[in-house]
């Protein structure tokens, strides 16, 4: 895994594009967005979202471009991560963020 950019939301989490298809070939070049920022709910389980605390939350685009156009709003406060919930890799997750 290589991170490609790095960037942080108005709110002051950490957002980043990842690169995983030097290890997952089957994966978009560059199509994962990671974003590190507190949970609004909690859910069971050791490595679950817990409220209120910083969690990573994977979210799988269909290519770079896509990833490319989701971090730029996200740093520039035209969108919220509630926004781009139909791609996130934890679909049971969506309440948190």
């Amino acid at each position: 895994m290589r991170i490609l950019q790095k960037g942080y939301m108005l709110d002051g989490s950490l957002i980043q594009i990842e690169e995983w298809k030097e290890n997952y070939p089957f994966m978009p070049y560059g199509s994962t967005l990671a974003a590190y920022t507190k949970s609004k709910m909690s859910h069971k389980g050791a490595f679950a979202p817990k409220g209120n605390e910083v969690y990573r939350f994977e979210f799988d685009f269909n290519s770079n471009e896509e990833a490319e156009e989701a971090f730029n709003n996200l740093i520039e406060g035209k969108s919220l991560l509630s926004e781009y919930k139909q791609y996130i890799s934890r679909p049971e997750y969506t309440d948190c963020i």
